[in-house]
């Protein structure tokens, strides 16, 4: 019998033993994970939202701004036992008036992208009455909380939509990018997506606060422990002029839909697809207006944009979100003419007053049989270069090309151009800008198989065949010929204010190149220039006829083959002491003709030519 107790003793020693060893050491190796689990379950962290910086025009009114808006978020830690998900999200979705499916696809695409500790959005921008309603029922809504927020405002809807971009939800894949770079941001933010908002995200997102609430375990809010404020996001200021570029969209609109009437009524006229127009500051490259159309309305976005109008918007046939100054190339045509004469006047020695002959309307490369043809079906006889611009005559300029070609084998064309900044990116502040093509010999052999011919100088000198340039690149090349050499980088950007702290950062013009050209072939081709829009012979002489000074321009009309036509216009103004420059281009817009006249009166605004036309 005591050797029966002895053992039983034993036993319970040994049991004891080995209980207060599991016990010491979930103490010790695991006593600091089990205390955060407890206050996990019994604090929270809320997140306070930051708004972002506001976007203001050059002259000083808010393009973009915020409004107070009210989010509903779920807190899985603040449930309790009490009651189920799917009957907390039932009884939320009566009061919001969803379907219960809609708040289960939002909280399982939030899980996705939820931060450890954080709530999960269910739903977005609700309505006073509907916070109010929440509120009184907050007692069957354990783990439902309403968070302030700031929704995106852009002031002047569809204003400028290409330039100012749009906001949308983080996704999961850029969450993680950004988490992994250390930058602060959680599952349900907002970020820049496209334009001016994505460029300077930066800046405008704000610093997000933070609440360290105490819970109960029935899932409630029993006190406020610790506060941080939010830091609202930079303001920042472009060199946008609001009137002008008001002035430059409504231009497009009307324009757009003319060509389209226009259109419909001539067989042989194609439906324009976009139209657009940039003006720049010769002195600084500060971007004054920046037009597409058609274009969109940013706060679509910001309110919330279902799949479906998404889905629609992306697969509209007019492509309201291509931001066509930057994203589009296409052949520039006889724009190009000026790029074919500074490299003819440079490499072969000609002046403004080499004559040319042109007999038919047609150029032959001996051993060719196809010939090239002017935009005439008949021969201009004798001509001046200067004229030759001034009129956009092809036969000049294939003569040109094929010389070059002779005595440089194509590489004296090819290399001008890219000093001109074609075939790169012009650097201006925003997003995916399309860098287009200078095609050579490299480029042919490995995408067409064969080697650069003859023919291809030639087509090139009038801005035709594999060449690929945007309306900003235009843009750059015109602005070149005006600063006689010198070229900036366009900037939207002109200051960066802190509000908070009251400071500001102003940004200097930024010199992107310079071409070593002499001034005599810059006067040159400015000659040709002013000639093709001051005199009546000039083919960009429409819409200019009493304009109090000189301006210079040219016309392109680039064929594409199909009876597709794009139209373009670049110029500079005044001529004596030029201060901007201009792009017209019209996607499908049949001739340069149609480019002109919105130039002009762009132009005109600017200038206020008939405020001076009454003095």
């Amino acid at each position: 019998m005591k050797k029966r107790i002895k053992v039983i003793k034993i036993f319970v020693l040994i049991v004891g033993i080995t209980f207060l060893g599991r016990a010491a050491q979930m103490q010790i190796l695991h006593g600091n994970f089990y205390h955060r689990q407890a206050e996990s379950n019994r604090l929270s962290i809320r997140p306070i939202s930051a708004p972002r910086g506001r976007i203001y025009s050059r002259e000083g009114n808010i393009l973009v701004s915020n409004q107070l808006a009210f989010d509903v978020y779920f807190m899985p830690n603040e449930l309790g036992r009490r009651m189920s998900r799917d009957e907390l999200f039932l009884n939320l979705a009566e009061i919001l008036n969803v379907e219960q499916e809609a708040l289960l696809s939002n909280y399982s695409q939030g899980r996705e992208i939820r931060t450890p500790g954080e709530g999960i959005l269910l739903r977005r921008n609700i309505s006073i009455e509907e916070m109010i309603r929440i509120q009184e029922d907050s007692r069957n809504l354990p783990g439902i909380v309403i968070r302030e927020s700031s929704l995106r405002d852009y002031v002047y809807d569809d204003f400028a939509s290409h330039v100012l971009g749009y906001v949308g939800e983080i996704g999961a894949a850029e969450l993680k990018r950004n988490m992994e770079e250390g930058r602060e941001y959680h599952g349900g933010d907002f970020v820049g997506i496209s334009g001016v908002e994505s460029q300077y995200e930066n800046y405008l997102r704000g610093e997000k606060g933070e609440q360290v609430i105490e819970i109960n375990h029935r899932g409630h809010k029993e006190r406020l422990l610790e506060e941080k404020e939010s830091r609202s996001g930079h303001d920042i200021q472009l060199n946008l002029e609001l009137d002008l570029q008001l002035k430059a969209e409504n231009l497009l609109k009307e324009a757009f839909y003319e060509l389209k009437a226009e259109a419909e009524e001539e067989e042989d006229m194609e439906d324009p697809r976009g139209i657009s127009t940039m003006m720049v500051e010769l002195d600084s490259g500060a971007v004054l207006s920046k037009a597409s159309y058609p274009d969109y309305n940013p706060n679509r976005f910001s309110h919330g944009l279902t799949q479906e109008e998404f889905r629609e918007l992306v697969g509209d046939p007019y492509q309201p979100l291509l931001n066509r100054n930057l994203q589009v190339t296409v052949p520039p045509g006889s724009i190009f003419k000026i790029i074919t004469g500074a490299a003819a006047i440079e490499s072969l020695g000609i002046s403004g007053d080499t004559e040319f002959y042109d007999a038919t309307g047609t150029f032959n490369i001996p051993g060719w049989d196809r010939p090239f043809t002017n935009w005439l079906d008949y021969g201009e006889g004798e001509l001046e270069f200067t004229r030759a611009m001034a009129r956009s005559n092809n036969i000049v300029f294939y003569e040109l090309g094929y010389e070059m070609y002779q005595d440089f084998g194509g590489s004296q064309l090819i290399e001008t151009a890219r000093k001109f900044g074609l075939g790169d990116e012009t650097g201006i502040d925003l997003p995916r800008e399309n860098s287009g093509r200078v095609p050579d010999g490299d480029w042919k052999r490995e995408n067409l198989g064969e080697g650069w011919y003859p023919g291809d100088s030639v087509n090139m000198a009038i801005g035709q065949g594999d060449l690929l340039t945007s309306p900003a690149q235009m843009l750059q090349m015109i602005a070149a010929v005006a600063n006689r050499g010198e070229v900036y980088t366009p900037k939207l950007l002109r200051r960066i204010i802190d509000s908070e702290e009251g400071i500001e950062k102003d940004f200097s013009p930024e010199k992107s190149f310079e071409l070593d050209f002499s001034d005599e072939t810059f006067e040159i081709i400015e000659k040709g220039l002013t000639q093709a829009v001051m005199e009546d012979f000039g083919t960009g002489s429409e819409g200019f006829y009493d304009f109090p000074f000189d301006v210079a321009g040219k016309t392109g009309t680039a064929q594409m083959g199909g009876g597709i036509s794009h139209a373009w216009f670049v110029a500079y103004a005044p001529v004596e002491e030029p201060e901007v420059a201009l792009v017209t281009f019209i996607e499908e817009g049949d001739t340069s003709r149609n480019a002109v006249p919105i130039a002009a009166e762009i132009l005109e605004y600017y200038f206020e030519i008939n405020a001076l036309e009454g003095v």
